[in-house]
């Protein structure tokens, strides 16, 4: 045991010895062990003197995971990447590309969803007033919160497919999500989603759809 440590003890203090060696990293019997800075604490790690005999609050999984609060896993941040090159003409939530037409009267004309990227459109009052087109996206999120809003057909794709018609008379034409693998239209508000919807088969519910019954949702 004690040749290890003066083999540690050589290697911290001559060559092996690095100016930024991590606190708790060497095990130490006495402070010989440790590099210039550091002390051996009594839990048998080299520490600096602030830290030692506190290395098992500095080595708990927690611990190392809060000293970096900004991590985010690299899947995200492809996601978000690719986001940021396919949303052009909204913006970026995560890996959502948001059509912001929330604006009264905004988006007068045809609405275009990206290829290959889960979709968010918000439509105000009187907005929407072309067809909202998700036919490409790889999920949709249409929100027709505003009166009379999204007034031509919404169409998605075979992605899942989630409509709120929450403005008085929003929704006015057919909404169409037959081809999707999940499609949920709600008609929420006053006279909303009086051209009805093309559902997945069996999945009617009122004027709208559901993914709730039996066969309804086959997303992956």
């Amino acid at each position: 045991m004690r040749t290890v440590i003066v083999a540690i003890a050589a290697c911290a203090l001559a060559a092996c010895y690095d100016p930024v060696l991590r606190d708790c990293t060497i095990a130490c019997a006495s402070g010989d062990a440790c590099a210039p800075g550091q002390v051996c604490g009594d839990d048998g790690f080299c520490a600096a003197p602030a830290v030692a005999g506190h290395c098992s609050e500095v080595l708990r999984p927690d611990a190392r995971a809060s000293s970096k609060p900004d991590a985010k896993p690299a899947a995200i941040d492809a996601r978000a990447s690719l986001c940021a090159l396919g949303c052009t003409n909204g913006t970026c939530d995560g890996d959502v590309c948001v059509i912001d037409c929330s604006a009264a009267g905004s988006c007068p004309t045809d609405v275009h969803c990206p290829a290959n990227l889960p979709c968010r459109v918000v439509c105000g009052d009187n907005a929407c007033k072309g067809h909202v087109d998700c036919t490409k996206a790889s999920a949709c999120d249409i929100r027709c919160t505003g009166d009379q809003s999204c007034a031509n057909e919404v169409d998605c794709g075979p992605g899942a497919c989630d409509v709120t018609c929450s403005g008085a008379s929003s929704c006015h034409a057919k909404t169409k999500c037959h081809g999707s693998c999940a499609c949920d239209v709600a008609c929420t508000g006053l006279s909303s989603c009086m051209g009805g919807a093309d559902c997945p088969e069996d999945c009617q519910l009122g004027l709208g759809c559901t993914s709730q019954l039996a066969s309804c949702d086959t997303c992956p």
